[in-house]
């Protein structure tokens, strides 16, 4: 189980980090996420977050076909 969630939380990491350098290289607004900052209000965050959604759906799906995989291998 824990290898399961490990695997999940480094594909969501990997895929999200990914998709967000090639936002930033590639200059695409849907996939960057920046931070300015303001004196008078500490700091805000502007951009989008199409990567984290797009690389949680991609946890949940390496993470289920790992643990089918593991299942499978033990049978």
């Amino acid at each position: 189980m824990f290898k399961t969630v490990l695997v999940g939380l480094i594909s969501f990491f990997l895929i999200s980090g990914l998709l967000i350098g090639i936002g930033h290289l590639f200059h695409i607004d849907m996939l960057t996420f920046t931070f300015y900052e303001s004196s008078s209000t500490g700091f805000w965050a502007e951009g989008s977050i199409i990567p984290f959604i797009i690389g949680l759906i991609s946890c949940y799906f390496i993470g289920n076909y790992y643990e089918k995989r593991k299942q499978g291998s033990t049978k």
